[in-house]
C-alpha cells in the first residue's frame, strides 16, 4: 500500500488514540516553548530529558500514522529508556545528576580514541587533546564501566523505580527490532492466500496499544520532570484523565468490531 492510503486508514482507525496522544504531547509545549525553570542542575537535566522525549514522541507518532509498526516500536523503546533513566536519577539527584553529566568527559575521551584510530589525519589542537585527556584522568575513577554513565543496567534502574513492567513488556521485547533477531521477523510477514508473504513497505496495523503506552509514558516523564522543577502537576493529571477516556473508548470500539 502507498503511504497516503495507509495514513488515511490509520487516522480513521485511531482517531481517538491519536487525539489522546496529541493532547498529552501539547503539555510539553508549555515548558519547552517559553517560561522559566529553576536554575539548578536537576531542573536543567529534566528539561533536557523532556526535550528529547518530546522530539522522539513526535517521530513516534509520524511512524505510527505512516504504517511503520516496527520502527515506531523502536522509538517507543527509546521513550521507555528515557523515562526509566530520569526517574532513576530523580530518586537520588544529589549523587546521580553529576554522575550523568560528568560521564561526558569519559565519552569525549572514548570518541577521541575512535577518531585517532579511524581518522588519524583529523586535526585536533594540542590544547583540546590535552583538555580531553586531563578530564578523563580526573573522572575515570568514578566509573567502573567506561561504556555507560551508571554502574547499574537499565533493568536494575527499572526495578528500583517500579518500572519492571515497562522494561519487560516494551524495552526487552522491542529490542528484537533494534538488534534484528528472528523474533522480529514476524512483523515482516503477512498471511496471504498463498501462505506467508513479505510485508513490504508501510502497512495498516492496530496501534491503539502502543499509542496508549506513549500517552502514559508522556504522563510519567512530565510528572517526574515537573516535580523536579517544583511545578504543579494537576494539569498533567487532568490531561491524562482525558486521554484515558479517549483511549478506553477506542479500545471498546475495536473490541466490539471483533465480536
Amino acid at each position: 500500500m502507498y503511504i497516503k492510503e495507509v495514513m488515511e486508514e490509520m487516522e480513521i482507525n485511531h482517531a481517538k488514540s491519536l487525539e489522546a496522544n496529541k493532547i498529552m504531547v501539547r503539555l510539553f509545549d508549555k515548558y519547552l516553548l517559553g517560561g522559566e525553570i529553576p536554575d539548578n542542575l536537576l531542573s536543567h537535566l529534566s528539561l533536557y530529558f523532556i526535550t528529547k522525549f518530546h522530539k522522539s514522541v513526535l517521530a513516534f507518532r509520524m511512524l505510527v500514522v505512516s504504517g511503520f509498526d516496527e520502527d515506531a516500536s523502536v522509538v517507543l523503546r527509546t521513550l521507555v529508556e528515557l523515562v526509566i533513566i530520569l526517574a532513576y536519577i530523580s530518586k537520588k539527584p544529589e549523587e546521580r545528576v553529576d554522575r550523568f553529566i560528568e560521564f561526558d568527559f569519559i565519552a569525549q575521551y572514548k570518541l577521541l580514541q575512535i577518531v585517532d584510530k579511524h581518522y588519524p589525519n583529523t586535526v585536533i589542537s594540542n590544547e583540546r587533546r590535552n583538555q580531553i585527556e586531563d578530564d578523563y584522568r580526573t573522572y575515570k575513577h568514578n566509573y567502573n564501566r567506561k561504556d555507560q554513565w551508571s554502574d547499574k543496567t537499565v533493568y536494575d534502574m527499572a526495578v528500583e523505580v517500579g518500572m519492571l513492567f515497562w522494561y519487560e513488556m516494551v524495552y526487552k521485547i522491542d529490542s528484537s527490532y533494534v538488534h534484528s533477531n528472528i523474533s522480529a521477523s514476524r512483523g515482516f510477514m503477512l498471511e496471504g492466500i498463498e501462505g506467508l508473504q513479505l510485508a513490504v513497505g508501510p502497512q495498516v496495523f492496530k496501534a491503539t496499544d502502543i499509542l496508549s503506552k506513549s500517552c502514559e509514558l508522556s504522563r510519567v516523564i512530565l510528572f517526574v520532570a515537573l516535580q523536579n522543577m517544583g511545578f504543579d502537576t494537576d494539569e498533567t493529571i487532568e490531561t491524562w484523565d482525558n486521554a484515558q477516556k479517549l483511549l478506553q473508548e477506542e479500545f471498546r470500539t475495536h473490541l466490539e468490531e471483533e465480536e
